[in-house]
């Protein structure tokens, strides 16, 4: 089936998943459990946001617009399903030649650098923030400082994880060089 046929149907799958009257209905005929949490695994020294895990079976989501046209025409060439979390242009760009291990981390930085750009407007998302702020921003040079020791002999790599060090202020102190040759 093609893509393009599978997107709309997830598409209307969900739309119809997500309607007021399937939500009454749901809420009427759901039993009364209690919740499990989600199992969510993580790729190895980075914990990535949830979008990560489910990107191996998601299609492409080419189709739908992001109200900004270049990561739209990013998304679409990209040649790899990419997490609603990775929104960087840049990010976008390398995100599908890039490791396992490479692309959890640009997932987990792209959700830290979109919580630390929200307002704390009352003490509840005071909180969430603090929270988010813990479980994506915290170690993560120390985590990209191991991702540029484990790929220090992959130029490409080496070369997206420049760019990615320079958009992000990671690690000032890291001797980046671009491979020679």
């Amino acid at each position: 089936m093609p893509t393009k046929h599978l997107a709309l149907i997830a598409c209307l799958s969900l739309l119809a998943a997500c309607s007021p009257q399937a939500a009454d209905s749901a809420a009427d005929a759901a039993p009364k459990t209690s919740p499990v949490g989600p199992a969510v695994t993580a790729a190895p020294a980075v914990e990535a946001p949830a979008a990560v895990e489910a990107t191996a079976e998601a299609a492409p989501s080419t189709d739908l617009s992001s109200g900004d046209e270049e990561l739209d025409k990013a998304r679409a060439a990209a040649g790899c399903p990419i997490p609603e979390d990775v929104y960087d242009v840049d990010d976008v760009r390398v995100y599908c030649a890039m490791p396992g291990d490479v692309q959890a981390f640009l997932a987990r930085e792209n959700t830290c650098q979109h919580f630390a750009g929200e307002e704390p407007y009352d003490d509840e998302r005071r909180r969430e923030l603090e929270e988010a702020s813990a479980k994506y921003c915290e170690g993560r040079e120390k985590i990209f400082t191991d991702l540029v020791a484990r790929h220090r002999d992959d130029c490409a790599t080496r070369a997206a994880l420049i760019g990615i060090n320079s958009r992000y202020d990671l690690v000032f102190e890291l001797d980046l060089k671009p491979c020679e040759g």
